[in-house]
């Protein structure tokens, strides 16, 4: 283990927390130790592929995250799902969903697609210095713009290996949380409960549980998914008649 050098404890974590959010306008959120926010690919997921991302949802919030003692929200089954809902405002919905990561001790979700549901979330995620565990496939090439200060993990079959997962939220809530560096890399710290030990959180997890560890390789194969429309970059189409309206109604008088 190199150096470890703290930055922000515990303590100074969540007054550092406390003022990012404040400056958000959500300075009355308060952090539940036993949620996750479970990201999930949502807008542009090709309608064949959801069930199969709903499924490994589904066994992390059961099958993981549950008998660990704590509780998933899941975007997907939300109101301002575009599944459910395509009225609200994007400035609505990015202020509800940094409110929901916000008061989110974990921040855990797969790493799939190319639309992942993880992008500004787990920038977000990072940022509030919540516990962010990713989930790949070893199966499955995803992209190396991979923030620091994050748990990568890897699996097989999912479904199969779902128990194996367990204990490694059962580790991660024997520490606070704090912001720091492992020699001269972005870290992110744990701080045991009860005792004076401080470590990096995703070296620990490693340690533990070496079968779990991310390991990104070129050769995969990535998931190529294909465009049904798209004649929506042509330059010179006629607009939709929504927004001729619009432009109508628009227009100086």
């Amino acid at each position: 283990m190199s150096a470890i050098t703290v930055i922000l404890d515990p303590e100074q974590r969540q007054a550092h927390v406390r003022r990012l959010l404040e400056l958000e306008g959500l300075g009355d959120v308060e952090e539940d130790t036993h949620t996750a926010y479970c990201p999930i690919s949502l807008t542009n997921t090709p309608d064949d592929l959801k069930a199969y991302l709903r499924t490994r949802q589904a066994v992390l919030a059961d099958r993981v995250l549950a008998p660990a003692g704590i509780h998933a929200y899941d975007p997907g089954s939300a109101p301002f799902s575009p599944d459910r809902n395509l009225t609200t405002r994007p400035d609505e919905v990015y202020t509800t969903d940094s409110g929901k990561i916000a008061s989110a001790r974990y921040f855990t979700g797969h790493h799939l697609v190319p639309s992942t549901g993880l992008g500004i979330e787990l920038e977000k995620a990072k940022t509030l210095g919540r516990v962010s565990v990713i989930l790949a496939d070893r199966a499955i090439r995803v992209s190396r713009m991979q923030p620091h200060r994050t748990i990568y993990l890897e699996y097989t079959n999912f479904t199969d290996q779902a128990d194996e997962f367990i204990p490694v939220f059962r580790l991660l809530q024997e520490f606070e949380p704090g912001i720091g560096l492992n020699g001269p890399t972005p870290a992110l710290l744990g701080f045991e409960r009860g005792s004076s030990r401080i470590v990096d959180l995703e070296e620990l997890v490693y340690q533990e549980f070496p079968q779990l560890q991310y390991h990104w390789k070129g050769t995969v194969p990535i998931l190529k998914v294909r465009a049904e429309n798209p004649d929506l970059f042509y330059e010179h189409r006629e607009p939709a008649a929504d927004d001729r309206a619009t432009a109508s109604r628009n227009a100086p008088r």
